[in-house]
């Protein structure tokens, strides 16, 4: 029956199974009316935190105890090994609240058997009761008290191991789930071709990972002030980008830590010693709990701050959660960059194609001053040729007034002078064309320096 009863007990994973079977074991085993293990708990408390107990007597399942004299006047002896029994509680010597405490349950007798860990630490004690009627308890009784009470410390020690290796388990699978995860996130981030599409896929993508209710990008703008400029949230929430966020407090206190890579993680924004004007921040976004991590952008300068929000409850972060929102801060800092510089390139192939289009009016410009200036010469050389003529019919003029009628000669005249003021017109077109020339040759030359500069700059 023994090795029956401790194979149920050893068959328990977890340490609430075990301590269940434990005391149902112990029971059947003593064939007592109650069997309870009570568990010591910080600042000379303890508590029952199971129980096996037979109908008609009261239960004392999950029952706290806060004796300070326990502590200091026994704990050491039980630790030792020490076993008590009481076979009649109205005649053993005790203190009159021990007494009383065991009449609230009905206790006539009783037996305290010391529950220790492998290394010797005190778990607890095993209590067994009999209610009914007194009990003068039997060595081999004893005995096998103390035979499950060993095996069951041994059971508890094996199922906090299982539940710790569980534990690092899960952490392992949890971390090669994130870095799954952040392998496909950082892809995604560095398929943004801008600075906005790098922002915009990050913050969907640390929401989405972390399943939060909100992330965000805060760009700093000036000293203590900041602006949301990248956003993904669920539905439920008011959006906030493009909102400005003013904290005085905000630089002196956390500006040199993000700077050197430092995280903030709030679980509960009432209960983290945060100042009471960034509370004040959070409360208006309906924020419970939050992390932040820096983004550095070109240059190794801090660009701003990639957020997570919980807004619907409060939330404990994990380490492997931290790691993994700082890792996408970081791709996101270099898919930031990595865009900057795209699109100053893209500026700068935009100025260059310009330049070419300058350079070719430029040319096509000067080609046309070229036949100006040839077309030009030979109307100057017509125009002299022209002044020639009307020097030669002035004087002819003179000549003929001798041998023609008045009328005559009046005709000749108005028709002399109008040729003369015809020449003087074109004369004077001829020098303004010149100068106009002149200024648009400077013009051009002064295309050409700028162009030469951008180019070799």
């Amino acid at each position: 029956m023994f090795t029956n009863l401790i194979s149920k007990i050893h068959d328990c994973s977890r340490a609430e199974d075990i301590l269940h079977a434990s005391v149902e074991s112990v029971k059947q085993a003593l064939n007592c009316d109650r069997a309870l293990i009570f568990s010591l708990q910080p600042q000379s408390m303890g508590r029952v935190v199971a129980e096996s107990v037979n109908l008609g007597f009261p239960r004392a399942f999950d029952t706290t105890i806060d004796d300070p004299c326990f502590q200091a006047r026994h704990i050491d002896t039980y630790r030792q090994g020490k076993i008590t029994t009481i076979e009649n509680v109205r005649e053993a010597k005790i203190t009159s609240c021990y007494v009383e405490m065991l009449d609230k349950l009905a206790v006539k007798a009783n037996l305290v058997v010391p529950l220790l860990l492998p290394d010797g630490e005190l778990y607890g004690l095993l209590i067994v009761h009999q209610c009914s009627h007194p009990r003068a308890w039997k060595p081999e009784e004893i005995t096998l008290a103390a035979q499950m009470a060993m095996q069951i410390g041994w059971a508890l020690d094996n199922a906090v191991r299982w539940s710790e290796c569980q534990r690092i388990q899960s952490s392992i699978d949890r971390q090669h789930d994130y870095n799954d995860l952040l392998t496909v996130a950082s892809q995604k981030i560095h398929q943004g071709t801008t600075r906005a599409e790098v922002l915009q896929i990050a913050t969907t993508q640390a929401q989405t990972i972390l399943k939060a209710d909100r992330a965000i990008v805060y760009a700093f703008d000036r000293p203590n002030t900041g602006r949301v400029i990248a956003e993904s949230t669920l539905p439920a929430l008011a959006p906030i980008r493009g909102i400005t966020i003013e904290d005085p407090c905000f630089e002196p206190d956390y500006i040199d830590k993000y700077q050197h890579g430092g995280v903030m993680s709030i679980d509960n924004i009432h209960q983290a010693g945060i100042r009471e004007y960034f509370v004040d921040n959070l409360v208006k976004i309906a924020v419970k709990a939050s992390m932040s991590v820096p983004i550095v952008g070109s240059q190794n300068e801090l660009f701003g701050l990639l957020v997570v929000h919980q807004c619907f409850d409060y939330r404990s972060w994990h380490d492997v959660e931290v790691d993994l929102l700082r890792n996408m801060a970081i791709q996101t800092g270099l898919a930031f960059t990595k865009a900057h510089f795209q699109e100053e390139i893209t500026v700068m192939k935009s100025s260059l194609k310009r330049a070419g289009l300058v350079k070719e009016t430029i040319t096509n410009a000067d080609t046309q001053i070229q036949h100006v200036k040839e077309s030009l010469t030979s109307s100057v050389q017509t125009l002299d040729e022209a002044k020639h003529l009307m020097r030669l019919l002035s004087h002819e003029v003179v000549s003929l007034t001798q041998k023609f009628s008045s009328e005559d000669i009046n005709l000749i005249r108005i028709i002399a002078k109008k040729l003369q003021s015809n020449t003087e017109s074109a004369t004077m077109g001829t020098l303004s064309l010149q100068s106009n020339i002149a200024e648009l040759e400077t013009a051009i030359d002064s295309a050409v320096k700028v162009y030469k500069s951008r180019k070799y700059n």
